[in-house]
């Protein structure tokens, strides 16, 4: 058991890697067992096919951060206090965006690549589940604040879109050398994210 445990992980890992550096559609089953240094009969009995290897890192990965995504995004009202009230909420938010690309940088920015891909792409077909999740718990954070904020009524979706865009420029900005994902640009992000939206 420990040995297949090894072999499965090991698959991932390997494929993840390979996939975040090449993409998806460039990435062959040989190429995946050579990195992993398994045979192809091993391969199929874990995942069947080159898409199920792709389906189980998108659930090992992306699963796990949407669950902590929901954690996060909890909102207490405090309007009478500007820096207590959104503020602490979408600071948790970019944090977490940070921590977890750091720790799964390959994953993340694996992600982000196949953001760009067309609709009918199998990468964007297969991943649609777990990003509409991702914007569903973000969506679902900005109708709790608008119950408070009247101004945001009917922008909820908005804000999403335009918050998280916003943490994932930082985040290639950062990949490619031109900026940090740490404590002062969180606070940046946050502060200048609700400029825009109580100006």
């Amino acid at each position: 058991m420990k040995n297949n445990t090894n072999s499965r992980d090991t698959i991932l890992q390997c494929a993840l890697k390979l996939f975040g550096e090449r993409g998806y559609e460039s990435v062959g089953i040989n190429e995946i067992t050579q990195q992993a240094g398994v045979t192809k009969p091993t391969l199929y009995y874990f995942f069947q096919s080159k898409e199920g290897v792709f389906k189980a890192i998108l659930e090992e990965y992306y699963e796990q951060f949407n669950l902590m995504l929901q954690k996060v995004c909890g909102y207490e009202p405090k309007v009478e206090n500007y820096e207590e009230d959104i503020f602490p909420v979408l600071k948790k938010v970019v944090d977490l965006y940070f921590s977890y690309t750091k720790k799964n940088t390959t994953f993340y920015l694996m992600l982000l690549s196949f953001s760009f891909a067309p609709p009918t792409a199998q990468t964007t077909i297969i991943t649609q589940p777990y990003l509409e999740k991702q914007y569903e718990i973000v969506v679902d954070l900005f109708r709790e604040i608008a119950k408070y904020h009247s101004n945001l009524e009917n922008k909820e979706f908005e804000c999403a879109c335009h918050f998280i865009a916003m943490i994932n420029a930082n985040i290639g900005f950062w990949y490619q050398g031109k900026g940090k994902i740490d404590e002062i640009k969180s606070q940046r992000i946050v502060h200048q994210f609700m400029h825009g939206i109580f100006s």
